[in-house]
């Protein structure tokens, strides 16, 4: 077999991701294959099979070594968190430089420094911070290489933390640590507060000088902060960290501790640990229609004695003593799943239906179950990890809820060989190479540009269509996506929560996290945004971040050669584009504000789009929230009063342009019954009050105050204008469009994938 009988002859582009990222040298498909199954026939089926595949540091890696090759096989890291003090500080940026250089990417918790303005024994008197040193640990990461790429970061601080709001914002300025990703931890207290709207909090103990720093937070006001946030950056993440500690096989081991997240957060890990992973490519197992779960049985039983003979044959590769240690006294392994939303299409299921959440965890069920079967036998022949303490481990709420009696049993009888054995990663690059969806995600979208350079020299665009999409529509004669089945679900149309009810299914059987990214439409809220990390705390996940269509950090991954120009050339440029008659698109960063009100025969939700940079009203809504009510004629209006204002009006304008219009019998009957209606005679007077409400609540009491404010931001903060049309994520390399997908941005185009 060669690759082009492996991926396809017209995967052109997973050809070149096995050429660019995984074979060495000139060796030969036969010879990359010999080499990554360390001479294993089962592993080497598999692999050939399409039925199992490591991760991408073992696929590039592994056999180097014999070259003199000094590069790890395993992904990622989480550092021992930095004690309170200098040395240690920069001790964690030695060792994230170290593990940079072999090839590592790091997750570091900087929850134990101390906070701004903590009293120190030195000059400085007091500190500036546990923030302060995100730069330092941001500026390693930038500086040292791994073939052509960055090392992956992930900073993560506890929400009790006295500077969690000054953490919550740091990535909103654009100069400072682009290079980490960065998650806070909260736990079940925190929540709790944040839904019954009470205050918390927040408490630091300074052991060498006594000090103790507590500060008192709105828990409703901090989360929603974390939500705007994410609604522009994508960032913070957020840690579910009670989850965390309590579902996985140590959870009633109190000599362990976890000590952060790898970068994309799909492995939380104790100081030192390492993620060591391989995917079990699930479309692979549909036969003639039907999921062959014996199959799956066989083949995670393999897959999970390949994970552990690549984990001894690179306990020497690994960059640092504590890492050696550790993964030697506790054998964590992440075996993941790759291919759900393909392998959903191919059985006809609805992905995020009830139908396909059952099967969905009659899979992941059978593949916890058999991994933990075969870390058994394996322990049965080689023996426990070290640190296993078998009057903890079988006292573990998830090993008492996934095992079966049969396992339990040998459990109970030989051990288990490895302290944690599944995880799902983001699966980015592997996935495209061998084009199918990545890890639990619905596939990005269905089809995608690629772009090609023609005889004479200019760029030619075209569409291609996903491997399991093009054959369904040229088996049943279809010539456009539109005409697919309602089981072809993509990330652009699929229901979020729906997301999350299939992400808690799945990690109702994984004992580590899965790598989440949900992605939402452009005019999603932040008050929506706010209520899907809710619903995922309560759906038991561990961790999940949001990325937004047309967020602000799409600005900061597209690639523009173009010299940037000045707020006041930005603005001038603006006021020429848009000329008279013409509507003025909607700013990027609008927020939409959702506001009830009654009128006279119903309720009504008014959602404000208001633009932070602009400091002024964008666009606005009207739903139907009850019965009655003119319905359509309320939405036309308005649509009418966002015309107004994207024509360059003001309140004052449409204030003119309803004066005169007589009451709405409707109101006078409801105020007559002391019904409380909102302010208004009319729904457009009773919408326009509204809109004034939220102007003085802004501090925008008049259009000319507005305008003079808008005026002096410009100013004294030189921000550019936001672009007119909206952004597409585009790839460093070859400037096409990325996808994201699993906390991976991956271009379609040419390969590149960002945090795999």
């Amino acid at each position: 077999m060669d690759i082009k009988k492996w991926l396809g002859d017209e995967n052109k582009l997973g050809i070149d991701i096995w050429e660019k990222k995984y074979k060495y040298d000139g060796e030969t498909f036969e010879t990359w294959l010999n080499r990554v199954s360390g001479g294993d026939k089962e592993l080497k089926e598999m692999i050939e099979n399409k039925e199992f595949i490591f991760a991408g540091r073992i696929l590039s890696n592994r056999g180097l070594a014999k070259l003199g090759r000094k590069i790890t096989y395993s992904n990622c890291y989480v550092v021992t968190p930095p004690e309170d003090n200098l040395e240690s500080i920069f001790d964690t940026a030695k060792k994230l430089a170290r593990t940079y250089s072999y090839g590592g990417g790091c997750g570091v918790d900087i929850s134990k420094l101390r906070p701004r303005g903590a009293e120190v024994n030195n000059s400085a008197k007091y500190t500036t911070g546990s923030i302060s040193f995100m730069d330092l640990y941001n500026m390693t990461t930038d500086i040292i290489g791994q073939k052509g790429r960055r090392g992956a970061l992930m900073i993560s601080i506890d929400v009790n933390h006295p500077d969690i709001e000054e953490f919550i914002k740091i990535k909103s300025d654009l100069t400072r640590v682009q290079k980490a990703n960065i998650s806070v931890r909260v736990d079940e207290n925190f929540m709790k507060a944040v839904i019954e709207n009470k205050t918390y909090e927040t408490t630091f103990n300074v052991i060498d000088t006594g000090e103790i720093i507590k500060k008192s937070v709105d828990a409703n006001r901090l989360f929603t902060e974390l939500a705007v946030q994410n609604w522009r950056f994508a960032e913070p993440g957020i840690l579910f960290w009670d989850r965390i500690s309590k579902w996985n096989l140590l959870s009633e081991d109190d000599e362990f501790e976890y000590g952060g997240t790898n970068p994309c957060a799909e492995e939380p890990l104790p100081a030192g640990g390492s993620c060591l992973l391989g995917s079990l490519i699930l479309p692979t197992f549909v036969e003639n229609g039907e999921f062959c779960f014996e199959r799956l049985k066989k083949v995670v039983k393999k897959a999970v004695k390949a994970l552990n003979d690549v984990l001894d044959e690179g306990l020497p590769l690994h960059p640092l003593e504590e890492q050696r240690e550790s993964v030697k006294n506790w054998r964590q392994i992440g075996l993941g799943v790759l291919g759900v939303g393909d392998l959903l299409i191919k059985l006809g299921l609805k992905y995020g239906s009830d139908e396909s959440l059952e099967f969905c965890d009659r899979v992941a069920k059978t593949i916890i179950d058999s991994a933990l079967k075969a870390s058994a036998m394996l322990a049965k022949e080689e023996g426990s990890f070290p640190k296993y303490r078998a009057e903890k481990i079988l006292k573990s709420p998830f090993l008492l809820e996934n095992a079966s009696p049969e396992t339990l049993e040998l459990i109970k009888k030989y051990g288990l060989r490895n302290s944690q054995l599944l995880t799902i990663a983001p699966t980015g690059s592997i996935g495209t190479m061998l084009e199918m969806s990545t890890g639990i995600e619905p596939n990005f979208a269905f089809s995608y540009t690629r772009k090609t350079e023609s005889l004479h020299g200019e760029d030619v665009y075209y569409k291609v269509f996903i491997p399991i999409v093009k054959r369904y529509m040229e088996e049943n004669a279809l010539k456009d996506e539109d005409e697919l089945p309602d089981y072809f679900i993509t990330a652009q149309n699929l229901n979020p929560y729906n997301r999350i009810k299939m992400q808690s299914v799945w990690q109702k059987r994984i004992d580590a996290s899965i790598s989440s990214t949900i992605n939402l439409v452009n005019k999603v809220s932040v008050e929506e945004v706010k209520q899907l990390y809710i619903e995922a705390w309560k759906s038991g996940l561990k961790g999940m971040t949001v990325y937004r269509a047309g967020c602000d950090r799409e600005g900061i991954l597209t690639v523009d050669t173009k010299k940037a120009k000045s707020a006041e050339e930005a603005l001038k440029d603006k006021m020429e584009t848009i000329g008279r008659g013409v509507l003025k698109p909607i700013a990027q960063d609008t927020i939409y504000y959702p506001y009830k009100m009654r009128i006279g025969c119903g309720k009504l939700k008014v959602m404000i789009g208001y633009s932070p940079s602009e400091r002024a009203i964008q666009d606005l809504y009207v739903i139907r929230s009850g019965t009655g009510g003119c319905e359509k004629n309320i939405q036309a209006v308005a649509i009418y009063m966002s015309g107004i204002l994207r024509l360059g009006g003001n309140l004052f304008m449409l204030e003119d342009a309803i004066d005169g219009v007589s009451g709405c019998t409707s109101f006078a009957v409801a105020r007559s019954k002391n019904l409380d209606v909102s302010q208004g005679s009319t729904c457009p007077s009773a919408i326009l009050n509204i809109l004034k409400k939220f102007e003085k609540n802004m501090g925008l009491s008049g259009h000319t105050e507005a305008i003079q404010l808008m005026d002096k931001e410009e100013k004294n903060e030189q921000k550019m204008v936001e672009e007119l049309e909206k952004r597409k994520i585009n790839c460093p390399e070859c400037g096409s469009e990325l996808e994201v997908t699993g906390g991976c941005y991956s271009c379609r185009n040419c390969g590149y994938s960002k945090c795999e």
